[in-house]
């Protein structure tokens, strides 16, 4: 009877408590997977309206980080007006969910993998992202002052391993500590973005569970340019920059001159659930190429794709426009997808109609530079990283962004034509700037519109673009329309009928 009693107990055991399981990060992946997150969901939401919950913001992102590293189980809601809504992705990812009736429940409930908690320092507030480095090595939550009696009183009892409040009294000691102390013990494969004060929770749980040096460096700015310069080059080959930098195109160009491409993901809320779903990706096939006529042809394009937090919020509510698959039209995607968002990914593929092409953002893996990198042997490494990626997430054609506007220098397009053979095309940002052959194979078409921003600007680029047409030959012209202003797949279809 005994033996049974043990026995049943055992089973119990085995099926009751979630197998721990650790976050795999092969030598060849650009970024880790996480094991699979479980099907029932603790849901919280987490809203930014006082400084009580802006200190739980940091908190139970940290409470995330920690307890999704060994099996995803908390799910959190952070949306606002671009967000794709709370249950979205749980009902997209077949997941099902439970709301405690207080988050701080959670504490209670994963107080045995929590160790304990490290004070930031409210009067240097960049000692929020130390924290958030030394998180995950401490089996630590991220606290306010304002949060520590509740947390170190009954019954969390959690107690104080370290306070950072004092230690520091500039912005450039907190980071000069962080490289001095921690960076030399950290992979050296990401570097991670985030502005402390905005991105309380966000891509911070990711963050936290990887143990990610997480900086906040600008490279305008005297000081944090030479900073930032020795964490950049310090960089393993094939290293990304994940969230994001004080200004987009200083913070790009500053990590193409060292080879490092910016995964855009700064607003991503739940990369370390998404990171955990399946990496099986069924690809659609590419639908049969129509006669060539003497006709204009308009391709449209919707920007942004590059940028993970788009793809899992702004893109995904767009993608429930009813006039979706209206028109032929281009959704740009991020190839590391398929590390980051791997289920994500396959929804998209497998929803899509025979209009929806995805295409993969720019430049390829991460957004960059290509025209700014210096070293050739880099920039083919990264070309043909995203060749492999962009086959395995079947995109067929790269938007390849230099600076905001720019042209495509042609060694480089020749460099994409070599590493990535099968590749369609590529588009470049020299508006206007017509079609040029790389290599005799691979085509580069200049945007018609770069950025357009609703449908009378679509028209008029397109009238531009039609005037003085003979009708002796075909014209081809590239609408590429960015989201956050209001474009649809309703916009599209409004300018092509």
């Amino acid at each position: 009877m005994l033996r049974i009693k043990v026995v049943c107990f055992l089973l119990f055991y085995l099926f009751s408590i979630p197998s721990i399981a650790q976050v795999k990060w092969p030598a060849n992946q650009l970024l880790p997977s996480f094991p699979a997150p479980a099907k029932v969901q603790d849901f919280i939401t987490l809203r930014d309206s006082s400084p009580y919950s802006s200190a739980e913001m940091y908190l139970f992102a940290s409470l995330k980080g920690i307890v999704n590293r060994t099996k995803p189980r908390i799910f959190s809601y952070e949306g606002d007006a671009f967000a794709e809504g709370p249950y979205t992705w749980l009902q997209s990812l077949g997941l099902s969910w439970a709301e405690p009736a207080d988050k701080w429940d959670l504490i209670a409930k994963y107080r045995s993998e929590i160790s304990g908690v490290i004070v930031y320092d409210p009067a240097q507030e960049h000692t929020i992202n130390l924290a958030t480095v030394l998180a995950k090595s401490k089996g630590a939550l991220i606290a306010s002052p304002l949060l520590l009696a509740k947390l170190t009183a009954p019954p969390y009892n959690l107690p104080v391993l370290l306070d950072l409040q004092g230690k520091f009294s500039s912005k450039l000691e907190i980071y000069q500590s962080l490289y001095d102390t921690y960076w030399p013990h950290l992979d050296h494969r990401l570097l991670v973005g985030l502005n402390p004060n905005a991105h309380k929770a966000a891509l911070r749980e990711y963050a936290v569970a990887l143990g990610s040096a997480v900086i906040w460096l600008d490279p305008d700015v005297a000081g944090e340019s030479e900073l930032l310069n020795k964490f950049l080059s310090s960089m393993s080959p094939g290293a990304v920059f994940m969230g994001w930098w004080p200004q987009e195109g200083p913070g790009v160009q500053r990590a193409s001159k060292y080879g490092i491409a910016t995964v855009a993901s700064d607003w991503c809320s739940n990369l370390t659930v998404h990171s955990g779903t399946s990496r099986k990706v069924k690809i659609k096939p590419i639908p049969s190429r129509p006669a060539l006529k003497n006709k204009i042809y308009v391709a449209f394009i919707l920007s942004d794709g590059d940028n993970l937090q788009f793809i899992e919020h702004l893109m995904r509510k767009l993608w429930n426009n009813p006039d979706r698959g209206a028109v032929p039209m281009g959704w740009t995607v991020s190839p590391a997808m398929l590390d980051a968002m791997p289920g994500a990914l396959n929804y998209y593929w497998q929803t899509s109609t025979s209009n929806d092409n995805l295409i993969s953002g720019p430049s390829g893996y991460g957004y960059t530079y290509p025209n700014t990198w210096t070293d050739e042997n880099l920039l083919k490494q990264f070309v043909a990283k995203t060749e492999d990626y962009n086959a395995r997430a079947g995109l067929r054609v790269i938007t390849i962004w230099n600076t905001i506007t720019g042209g495509i220098n042609p060694n480089v397009g020749n460099i994409y034509q070599g590493q990535a053979k099968l590749l369609l095309g590529v588009t470049a940002q020299n508006t206007g700037g017509g079609l040029t052959i790389y290599n005799d194979s691979l085509p580069g078409m200049a945007l018609t519109c770069n950025y357009c921003t609703n449908e009378q600007a679509m028209k008029d680029h397109i009238a531009r673009a039609a005037a003085g047409w003979d009708k002796t030959s075909p014209r081809f012209m590239i609408i590429q329309a960015q989201p956050w202003q209001g474009v649809t797949p309703t916009s599209f279809k409004n300018v092509a009928n």
